[in-house]
Formats: C-alpha cells, sequence, structure tokens
C-alpha cells in the first residue's frame, strides 16, 4: 500500500531564491551529502518534460542503477515542480515540491507518494531521512516530517 510523505521547512530567504536552488542538480547533491551519492547526474537545472536517468546510492550500500525522474511539471510563477521517479525495486516516488512566501521567508514542501511493494515502510522511512537531511543541511528550521497511507 502506498504512503505519502510530507515533509516541510521554513527558510528565512527569499522564495524565489530558493526556488532556483530547488531546480538545481548540482545544489541537490550538495544537500544530499553524507546520504546520498549521485552518479551521472545532470549538470543546470531542471527541464519541464526531460527523463533523466541518475545512478543513486544511499549510505554506501543501497545502489539504484538506472534511477529514472521525469520532469513533468515546472511552474515558476507558482514555485512548484512535479516529477515522477523509479528505478529499482521504486515502482512510484511521485514528488511534488512546493516552496510558498511566509512572512519574511518561505516554506519549502515536499509531498512524496510512495510505493515500493513489500518495502514501502522501509523506503518512506528512506526518504524521511533524506528529505530532512537536504533541509537540514540547506539551513532550513522547524523541519517537519509526517506520513499517512494513502
Amino acid at each position: 500500500m502506498p504512503k505519502e510523505l510530507t515533509v516541510t521547512a521554513r527558510y528565512s530567504r527569499n522564495p524565489d531564491a530558493v526556488f532556483a536552488d530547488a531546480l538545481s542538480f548540482a545544489e541537490m547533491a550538495e544537500a544530499t551529502r553524507r546520504v546520498a551519492v549521485y552518479k551521472d547526474m545532470p549538470e543546470g537545472e531542471m527541464e519541464e518534460g526531460r527523463t533523466y536517468t541518475l545512478n543513486v546510492t544511499v549510505w554506501g550500500v543501497m545502489r539504484n542503477p538506472n534511477y529514472q525522474v521525469h520532469v513533468e511539471r515546472v511552474d515558476r510563477a507558482a514555485r512548484l515542480v512535479q516529477s515522477r521517479e523509479f528505478g529499482w525495486m521504486i515502482r512510484q516516488w511521485d514528488h511534488t515540491l512546493t516552496v510558498e512566501p511566509d512572512g519574511d521567508g518561505c516554506v519549502w514542501t515536499d509531498r512524496i507518494v510512495i510505493d515500493c511493494g513489500w518495502a514501502t515502510g522501509y523506503m518512506a522511512w528512506v526518504a524521511k531521512v533524506l528529505y530532512r537531511t537536504r533541509h537540514r543541511n540547506r539551513g532550513g528550521r522547524d523541519i517537519a516530517a509526517r506520513m499517512r497511507r494513502v
């Protein structure tokens, strides 16, 4: 049964600048340091309609070769990105990322629907650690995560 993970973090920076970071592959790799290593990472920003193939290793042991990331939508005005991802045991990893103004800064929200068959619970936990680590490494604060069955 799929699970939905929602992770939020507050940033004291301009929402447009934070969203620009969200589109950067290099920034994502840097934010995930100490948890995941990405090989064959594209340069530049995510582009709507493109499919990227990466090789991901989490904690040095969990390999996910030929991981597919299809960027369905990039809406700069709404500060929203939607991707559909899959690979190895990941049947579904539908990610919606939004950055919304909040006072003098913004709130970044990641919503991920995860289906990995029998390993869904474990992979949802891995995702929770991964996304919270990214936000900590980016300087996010008030990081919160919640999970529910969908």
